[in-house]
């Protein structure tokens, strides 16, 4: 598995790395760097990570660019599961490029903040790309919080088998 940052703006693969890379992926674009010696490779979980350096500039439509289809074609020989961890779907256009070439899109809704009007307007514009939407997942959940919504509701058997859920 690789995990692929894709999100110009916030690089928040290196914050779960802790690290500032010196070479990354727009490096591995523009042919300054090999893929090899962009990887960084993760001992805990046994991922491999392509992570952003800080960059003083970013080339335009980085992600429509047949250097990019070059990338996700090469990563598909090497792996069996590729994550391009994007930015969000509304403000940044970087997503609605990159959607259509991932096999399969998972959408994350924060719990209890991100509003429905703003999910429904991103999946249109998902549906619009032509990218497969495979389905949605709530991030940052309060099990606890919600189990007090009562009997119907999935969060009602969470005392019951929290011990799945939680290690």
């Amino acid at each position: 598995m690789i995990v692929v940052d894709c999100d110009l703006r916030r690089r928040t693969v290196n914050r779960l790395l802790n690290a500032e890379p010196t070479t990354g992926l727009l490096e591995v674009l523009s042919g300054e760097a090999t893929l090899q010696q962009a990887i960084t490779p993760d001992k805990e979980t046994g991922a491999d990570f392509l992570p952003l350096a800080k960059s003083a500039f970013t080339p335009r439509d980085v992600f429509g660019s047949q250097a990019m289809d070059r990338l996700i074609h090469d990563l598909r020989s090497r792996y069996d599961l590729i994550v391009l961890d994007t930015a969000p779907v509304l403000p940044v256009a970087d997503t609605r490029v990159l959607a259509p070439k991932a096999d399969a899109v998972l959408f994350l809704a924060r719990w209890r903040k991100t509003p429905q009007h703003a999910i429904e307007a991103a999946f249109r514009q998902l549906a619009g790309t032509g990218a497969h939407l495979a389905g949605v997942a709530l991030t940052q959940m309060d099990m606890k919080e919600q189990s007090k919504y009562g009997y119907g509701d999935p969060g009602y058997y969470y005392a019951e088998y929290k011990k799945y859920y939680v290690s």
